[in-house]
């Protein structure tokens, strides 16, 4: 199954599953000062989902200007892998983004009571990617300047200190320049692996960006003109 990503047909994440069309009920209920609960048939599986209020989003913030009214995070169960991290922000108007391993995805409905917190989901649309996100892909573009920084040897791990980036680190390392903290599901960084998709198509790549990163016949103009390209579409919302 495909997702749809800003009008885009996006393949799933490399190794994720795909998500069920159409809105999912998702009903939690209070246990010991934790929300425990379900969206139903998601991603191949029937993951439970453990939630708690936060003070804060922890990955960055989605979008500039906006600070959610309510924050809660946890973890989803996925049958066969370990527990994967989620986090649940809510806007005025009831609505919100449910952060997971899967994509970020747009919520709707919400509402929460004594015991009880409801809301519904489209696990068949990712968010899409903000103009806060192309900040983010400008600054990648503004890390990759020139041969002399790009990692031609990527292993998606990005130390703090690094000096040098592949496509992948330089997208998280702009990501926290720009935001304060990163997510590898961020609208930003799945923007570009959809680019790098189509530039990929038939060569089986596991991860896409490590993996166009390290191919041998990628240079650092094909690096340069992949941000430039993902730039340049007409997919961002303010």
């Amino acid at each position: 199954m495909v997702l749809v990503l800003a009008g885009l047909m996006v393949a799933p994440p490399c190794g994720a599953r795909a998500a069920a069309a159409g809105s999912s009920d998702c009903a939690f209920h209070s246990v010991n000062g934790r929300w425990q609960g379900s969206c139903g048939r998601l991603f191949d599986a029937t993951p439970v989902m453990t939630l708690a209020p936060e003070k804060a989003i922890a990955t960055g913030a989605w979008r500039k200007g906006m600070t959610p009214t309510a924050v809660w995070a946890g973890d989803m169960t996925d049958d066969g892998n370990r527990n994967w991290p989620i986090e649940l922000e809510i806007y005025p108007g009831a609505t919100g983004v449910l952060r997971t391993e899967y994509g970020w995805f747009p919520v709707s409905d919400f509402s929460a009571a004594a015991s009880t917190l409801r809301f519904q989901l489209d696990a068949s649309h990712e968010v899409p990617p903000s103009g806060l996100d192309r900040q983010i892909v400008q600054r990648a573009a503004e890390l990759l300047a020139s041969d002399a920084v790009w990692n031609r040897a990527d292993n998606r791990r990005c130390p703090a200190s690094a000096t040098t980036w592949s496509i992948y680190c330089a997208v998280e390392r702009a990501t926290i320049d720009v935001t304060g903290a990163a997510n590898h599901r961020r609208p930003a960084m799945e923007v570009v692996r959809v680019a790098v998709e189509k530039r990929a198509a038939g060569r089986n790549y596991h991860h896409r960006l490590m993996d166009y990163n390290n191919d041998p016949s990628t240079r650092i103009d094909d690096v340069r003109s992949l941000f430039a390209e993902v730039l340049a579409q007409d997919v961002w919302v303010q």
